[in-house]
This record gives structure tokens, sequence and C-alpha cells, in this order.
């Protein structure tokens, strides 16, 4: 673990947060377009809420590593907390600590190191916009001026086939690891895997752009953004890990995915393939039974309605449990992340299993792909998605995906199915890189 600390620790922190009115700087992507591209920023927008916030330059931060790291990162949080002073107006939000975590508890070597096993971020200046007004929140040092001008304008994605951007060699290993991992599946080692490819293109998009673009085409999923040391992490996901609003946390289990038709019927038909596959439900259901687990783990009692629904987002539906639970004083937000993270969604089960099966076989460092990235205030509330649908940014751009395979799954179906979902991701890249 590495912090900072203060020269003066008993002074602590200072912020300073002001209400601001309608102009270019009330919309943080404002804000996140016009910072220095070589500082760190975040970027966090749920469009459905009314929710969008930003975070630039560091006033301080810790890298965490190992098994310990979520533990680690809830004590520097309440630290930081504890000595954080705010001079703000009564209606005023707390501050947040923006953090994301790696896949795995330890880093690599690689364009993933700058972003390592996990990292917790105290921005020196915060927007906030929520349905109640727009807040900004110095820590430490004037923020400097304001946005002169609006935020991009979405752009359309392209369409594409993100078949005809993978090499057959690399079409044909990913049939090879769901074949691997239905191998295990009948051996009785394993009841899920979900092996991951990636999918690298020779395009560099402007970062502001492409977050302009995903938060128009995604509203009800979170867009998320980390740039650091000119390498970017960025994404729209539709998958919550976990959020704590008061003493209520809210979870959910999304597992089981089919495509969308422009046709109401078929459409609606395809929704109603997912409620009635055995294969399907029973994804669903190993991810809904960890999530219990885990939960219990923490003595906190998982309330959730016995059979999915299906949530229909922009080109994609999935199987869908919300689960929530009434959160102990003695449990954080990281406390749960910790014990959720990762989810049988994205790892397969048994853990421990379905681990060692993707590092003898996947091929690649997932980085922060598939890892919780979110937020946190003094209040205890806070918000962690898995990070899915993303990229990794650099001189190139690599897109990742997965599919969940049990008993019944099909080596070709499962291919497409990450297409699709690369597909999300590779349409707004493109047509953010144009002239790049």
């Amino acid at each position: 673990m590495a912090l900072t600390r203060p020269t003066t620790e008993t002074h602590g922190w200072s912020a300073t947060t002001v209400a601001l009115s309608d102009s270019p700087a009330t919309d943080p992507l404002a804000w996140f377009t016009e910072a220095p591209p070589t500082g760190e920023r975040w970027f966090w927008e749920i469009p459905a809420r009314g929710v969008s916030w930003v975070g630039l330059g560091v006033a301080e931060f810790v890298d965490v590593q190992g098994p310990n790291r979520f533990d680690d990162a809830a004590q520097v949080a309440q630290y930081l907390f504890d000595n954080l002073v705010v001079d703000a107006p009564a209606d005023a939000p707390p501050p947040r600590l923006a953090a994301g975590f790696g896949f795995d508890d330890h880093p690599r070597p690689g364009r993933w190191a700058c972003l390592g096993a996990g990292r917790l971020v105290l921005p020196a200046v915060q927007v906030l916009r929520d349905p109640g007004g727009t807040w900004l929140t110095s820590v430490g040092a004037p923020h400097g001026p304001l946005p002169t001008h609006p935020a991009p304008e979405p752009i359309s994605p392209l369409q594409v086939n993100p078949a005809e951007w993978a090499s057959p060699v690399a079409r044909r290993h990913y049939r090879h690891l769901v074949r691997t991992a239905l191998a295990s599946i009948t051996a009785g080692e394993l009841d899920k895997a979900v092996p991951c490819r990636s999918l690298t293109v020779p395009s560099c998009p402007d970062v502001a752009i492409l977050l302009a673009a995903l938060r128009d085409i995604y509203p009800a999923c979170t867009t998320f953004c980390v740039s650091r040391d000119e390498v970017t992490f960025i994404g729209s996901t539709p998958e919550r890990l976990a959020s704590v609003d008061g003493e209520t946390l809210q979870t959910a289990a999304l597992a089981g995915s089919a495509p969308r038709s422009s046709d109401p019927a078929v459409d609606d038909a395809i929704g109603q393939g997912l409620l009635t596959s055995p294969k399907e439900r029973s994804e669903h259901a190993v991810v809904v039974n960890a999530i219990d687990a885990a939960l219990s783990g923490l003595e906190l009692s998982a309330e959730h309605p016995p059979t999915p629904t299906v949530l229909r987002l922009h080109g994609i539906q999935h199987l869908h449990t919300p689960i929530h639970a009434e959160l102990s004083s003695s449990v954080s937000l990281l406390d749960v992340v910790g014990a959720l993270h990762p989810t049988p969604a994205v790892a397969g089960y048994p853990r421990a299993r379905a681990n060692a099966l993707r590092a003898e076989h996947e091929g690649f460092d997932r980085g922060w792909f598939a890892g919780p990235i979110g937020w946190m205030n003094a209040s205890g509330d806070g918000e962690f998605r898995v990070a899915l649908r993303s990229a990794l940014i650099d001189d190139e751009t690599t897109l990742y995906a997965g599919a969940g395979v049990v008993s019944g799954s099909d080596p070709d179906r499962e291919l497409l199915e990450t297409d699709m979902k690369l597909e999300a991701m590779l349409g707004p890249v493109l047509a953010a890189s144009n002239g790049q």
C-alpha cells in the first residue's frame, strides 16, 4: 500500500463547496473536456438518474494491492474523511472519493501498469450534478477557471461487425476456451465459467467525444472513465456491484443475455425465451446464489424476487434480479465490494477452479476489465459498478467481453454473444476516432 500524507497531519485537508448556476460549467463532461489530458481524470454518469460527476487532479491517493486491498482502501477512506474539513452550504452533497480495482489483486507490467491493482483518489476538483443542482468542490487549492465551452455533442456509433475486426485465429481460440470450460463442467469441476476475449483496433478515439456518445447511447447504464498517465479506461456498464444509500444496500444479479430486435413482437419473444431457457436460468441462478452466500458471510440478509425479469438495454437484454439488504453499522460499502468481487457473472463458480482455468487458458491480462469501479462519500453512501462494456486506450484501443458458460452452452453461440457485447463499444470507439 502506498499513501502520501499531508505535511502536517493534524491539519488534514480542507475543501470548499459552492453551487454553480446555469452555464457550461454545470456539465461535468465540460470540465473533463477542458482539463489537461495528462492529468488524472475520473468521470461517472447515469443519465437516467440525472446524476453526473467528474474528479480532476489529485489532492490525495492510495494504491493498494494484495488480498487485503479492499480493507486497506476502506481504512484509508475513513482516514481521509475523518481529516477532511468541508466548508459548504447545508444542502450541498459531501465530497467524493473515486476508486477502481483490477480484476486480480496483484498488478502486472504492461499497458495496465499505471492503474495497478487498486487506486483510491481524493480529486483536487470535483463537480457533481444531480436533480438538486450542480456543486463544485475544491480541495486544498482554488479550482481554476470554469469551462467556457459546452461538452461535445453526441455522435452516432458506426455500424460495425466485430467479427470483421478479429482474426480467425482469435475466434478459434475463443471457441477453444468455451470447449475447455465445458469439459471442466462435464467433469464436475465447475458449475459456470466466464471465458473472456479482447479485441484491439488501431484507433485512438477522442475520449470526451466518446464519453458524449456513450452517455447518449446508453442512458440506463453507468458511463465511467479514468485517465492517468496517458492511459484511459472507459466504458458504459449495465451491472451494479453494490450501492449504499443510508442503511440500504442494493446489488443485482445480471446473467443470461440475448440480442434485441427492432420488431417489438420479436423482441418480446426473445425476452420470453430468456425467461424460459433452462440454460440461461441456470446461469443466472448461480450468480444469485453466490451473492446471497457472500452477503450472508457479512451477516446481511439478502432479499430479492424469486424469479428474474428481463432488463432491456440498447442492443442487448439480460436476466436481472435486484437484491437488497439492510446494512449494519459494522459493514462498509468496501466490505461489501470485497465480499462480492468477483461474482460468478464475471468469474465463474466455484471461483478457485474458474480462476485457475482462466489463468491457464485465457491468454491476456484483464486489468480493470470486470473489476469494481465507483465512488463513496463521508456519509457512507456510494456505488460501485462492474466495469463491463469497456475499453483500454493508449496508442491503440483494446475492447473486452466475456460470456457465461454452463452445461448446454454452445461455443458458436457464446462467440456471437461476445461479438454482441464488443459491438456496444466498438461502434462508438470507431466513430469517435474519425480523423484521429
